[in-house]
């Protein structure tokens, strides 16, 4: 499996892609070794739940080019009883960022009903408190993400230096345009961004 990730990485490299994103959070194999909740093994990988994801991050970083930044997307917290919370977070992101992790992702959730959703209790912005305390505790950049469908609260989310950048995942299935709308609500759309058969609809003349 290790080798089926650098593999992949490798694949990624040769057709052109800026950079590659490991996923280790929302349940998927690395998150299953992160959580007590499923990782049950007897083995080094049960006395060491970080061990896979390590050595999948070491892999991933030989077949990358120096210049080619790795990411990768965690859950920072569960929301079920047992699970774990934001501090044994920063001890395995502390690992990966000392194997070659370049920024990190910040996510929750993925494992028990709630998955990751955040409860009902969750609203805009209720994951970047997460990706903020990654951010500090190992001086890295990070992403945040987690309902930052509104312009102007995806933006004060770098203004305030919460995060270095932001995702945008349902607000751009509802809007394909995110982005260039989120430009011109904020005041900075450059014309030469918008592509030009769209450029009457996008671009506001007075």
């Amino acid at each position: 499996m290790v080798n089926a990730y650098r593999e992949g990485a490798r694949r990624a490299v040769e057709a052109g892609f800026d950079t590659v994103e490991i996923h280790g959070a929302h349940g998927y194999l690395i998150h299953q070794f992160h959580s007590p909740l499923s990782n049950v093994r007897e083995d080094e990988y049960g006395a060491d739940p970080i061990l896979f994801g390590e050595q999948v991050v070491r892999a991933v970083k030989e077949v990358l080019p120096p210049e080619m930044p790795l990411l990768m997307r965690v859950s920072a917290k569960e929301y079920v009883e047992g699970g774990y919370n934001e501090a044994y977070a920063l001890e395995f992101c502390r690992r990966y960022k000392a194997a070659g992790v370049d920024m990190f992702h910040v996510s929750s959730g993925g494992e028990g009903p709630i998955g990751s959703n955040g409860g009902p209790n969750a609203g805009p912005a209720y994951q970047v408190d997460l990706a903020e305390y990654i951010r500090s505790g190992l001086q890295v950049p990070v992403i945040a993400v987690g309902r930052l469908d509104d312009f102007a609260e995806a933006q004060v989310v770098i203004s305030e230096k919460k995060a270095e950048l932001v995702a945008i995942g349902r607000g751009m299935l509802s809007d394909p345009y995110w982005t260039l709308h989120a430009q011109e609500a904020l005041g900075g759309i450059d014309k030469g961004n918008v592509p030009g058969p769209y450029e009457r609809g996008i671009w506001k003349r007075k």
